[in-house]
């Protein structure tokens, strides 16, 4: 490859990098928690845990129903969820929609969604599941920003960048990447940056590959199907879905009441016929109709990911579907396979500990990056000195706001009593807010070095009371608790002494920094003055 193309592709590959670096780190750090996401749900959820008990296995659907179908008047028009109570998660968690009086002034709807934690066994509601959500709010973050669908399309077109920047990066360090791939120069800091980014850039690629790959799939799938849809089907989606294997039969509704009773009986049914799989989820459509159906949607044991479906009618009990009878399609299997690749849920905790590993790498490879530009176009003659301070005061406000930002979430969520109607709001708020003073304060402060110590120490701070608080609630209701519920307490403090540990060592790092910016700047001033 010729130097100048090779030139192009590092300038290219550095300007790509710079561009998407803040997206991509809340990325891959809310990614990295994400990771542990029914852990720290079950952190959460430990008050309820202790009315619940250990979990026995034991399920009652139909108590669920019959108690929700007493207290609320549920809107048959939209879909009737229920995910399968499990040792992390030992409540029957219920998604659904009720009817409105009048349509809400804002946003015109004529429903209000509903989510609901309920007793396995008893089917008694425990709580509203909204108040106990950080660990999904964090996934959101994960996948889109806490910012919905326009989120979801920004993190897709980042990770489609992602990947460009992958394959550049793969491009410029080839016929250097045998040579160089254990070189790491730790007594140069410009040499041990571009060691330490190409040596984990190159370890990781096969995850970088991945997740660029998967997360396009997810954030960008729309935007496919449509195409697909338009060019190959004639715009007929439907026929494109069924061509992927997507061909659940289309029952509609009778407009006649009935009773929703003997979910139970069927429960039974569906894991016969799955024999070695576990369900996760029921789906209740035209919940309250004659015309009712029932779905069982189970992960397979003896598979990889692979996704399995079946559905009775709930007024004759018959089934109407079964994934095996419909589909053997590499459509389907391939989307489960792609998303365990992604979550890291086809093994156990050693995979996820790997890809936390390997997520954290990646954050590092992301703040080498930077800085490795930060300092390239300091050193340049006729550089733009007010653009390369606002992308290194971003850097140091981004990189430092999401650990501060997601620590304080952790310790609102550790402190605000569950009973608070708002207690997700406050913590959203809690954690927006925190991002937003480390972005604009450190475009406002003068010594950025400084600054960035005590934003990483506070964020260690923050990160450790939330482990006091937790020890704290924990010692005076061990006894209470289920053992699963006790163990995800302790994955939970694992987890934030370990950013805890990293917050500290970036201060030490940026200490030794600050060290060698005086000595070099001491022996600059001693060699003017001799020379004068």
């Amino acid at each position: 490859m010729k130097n100048q193309t090779i030139k192009s592709l590092t300038e290219a590959h550095a300007w790509i990098g710079v561009i998407i670096s803040t997206v991509l780190f809340v990325v891959f750090i809310a990614g990295s928690f994400s990771l542990f996401r029914d852990n720290i749900s079950s952190w959460e959820r430990a008050e309820l845990a202790k009315q619940v008990g250990e979990f026995s296995g034991a399920i009652s659907y139909d108590k669920a129903i019959e108690t929700i179908t007493h207290q609320y008047d549920v809107d048959t028009d939209h879909g009737f969820f229920m995910l399968e109570p499990s040792a992390h998660n030992p409540f029957i968690e219920v998604y659904f929609a009720t009817h409105l009086e009048a349509p809400d002034p804002i946003s015109g709807e004529d429903h209000q969604d509903q989510h609901l934690l309920l007793s396995p066994t008893s089917g008694k509601i425990l709580a509203d599941a909204n108040h106990f959500e950080f660990a999904t709010f964090l996934y959101e973050l994960h996948y889109d920003l806490g910012f919905g669908k326009f989120g979801l399309y920004v993190v897709g077109v980042v990770t489609l960048f992602f990947f460009v920047a992958i394959l550049s990066g793969i491009c410029i360090h080839w016929r250097k990447l045998a040579k160089n791939f254990f070189q790491y120069r730790a007594h140069s800091r410009k040499d041990s940056k571009l060691d330490a980014h190409n040596l984990i850039g190159t370890m990781g690629l096969p995850m970088h590959l991945m997740y660029a790959f998967t997360g396009l799939v997810f954030n960008l799938v729309i935007i496919y199907q449509i195409s697909y849809a338009v060019l190959l089907y004639g715009g007929d989606q439907t026929a494109l879905l069924q061509a992927a294997g997507f061909n659940e039969p289309k029952i509609t509704a009778a407009q006649q009441p009935m009773a929703m009773t003997g979910v139970d009986a069927l429960r039974i049914r569906a894991v016969n016929t799955f024999e070695n799989a576990d369900i996760n989820l029921v789906e209740i459509t035209h919940f309250g109709d004659k015309n009712a159906v029932v779905s069982f949607t189970a992960k397979s044991n003896d598979t990889f990911s692979n996704l399995n479906e079946v559905q009775y009618s709930l007024f004759n009990q018959a089934q109407i579907y079964l994934t095996q009878d419909n589909y053997d399609n590499a459509v389907r299997a391939g989307l489960a396979t792609i998303a365990s690749l992604h979550f890291g849920d086809f093994a156990g905790y050693g995979m996820r500990i790997a890809f936390l590993l390997l997520a954290l790498a990646t954050a590092y490879v992301i703040v080498t990056g930077n800085l490795m530009w930060i300092a390239k176009r300091s050193k340049q003659r006729h550089y733009n000195a007010a653009k390369v301070r606002f992308v290194k005061h971003l850097s140091a406000g981004a990189f430092t706001g999401v650990l501060l930002a997601i620590a304080n979430g952790f310790l609102a969520t550790a402190l605000i009593e569950s009973s608070y109607s708002e207690k997700l709001t406050l913590i959203k708020y809690c954690v927006f807010a925190s991002f937003a003073f480390a972005l604009v304060s450190t475009q406002l402060i003068t010594r950025l070095l400084s600054y960035t110590k005590t934003l990483l120490g506070l964020t260690a701070l923050s990160f450790i009371s939330s482990i006091v608080v937790i020890l704290v609630a924990l010692v005076c209701q061990f006894n209470q608790l289920p053992w699963q519920t006790r163990l995800d307490h302790g994955i939970v403090i694992a987890l934030l002494a370990l950013f805890a540990f990293i917050c500290s060592q970036a201060i030490k790092q940026l200490n030794h920094a600050e060290h060698a910016s005086r000595a070099t700047i001491s022996s600059e001033c001693q060699l003017t003055s001799q020379t004068h």
